[in-house]
């Protein structure tokens, strides 16, 4: 049973590590071409996650998070 855990464990950090990196790779090259891509608009969505900071917050977190999968 353990073993079941782990492994699914281990599965969720893998999904939630390429999204994270489609994500950040989504963010930058929006910035890059300054248009949507494909439909999709990552920096708008980050944008409209709230009036205060949640935006800045979350952008400050997804580098954080993709500095840290790097290292590793």
């Amino acid at each position: 049973m353990k073993k079941l855990f782990t492994k699914l464990k281990q599965s969720i950090t893998d999904i939630t590590a390429t999204a994270l990196t489609f994500l950040c790779l989504g963010v930058i090259v929006q910035l890059l071409i300054g248009d949507d891509i494909l439909g999709w608009d990552p920096v708008g969505n980050i944008q409209d996650a709230g009036s205060s900071f949640i935006g800045v917050i979350a952008l400050v977190v997804l580098y954080l998070l993709f500095i840290d999968k790097k290292a590793e």
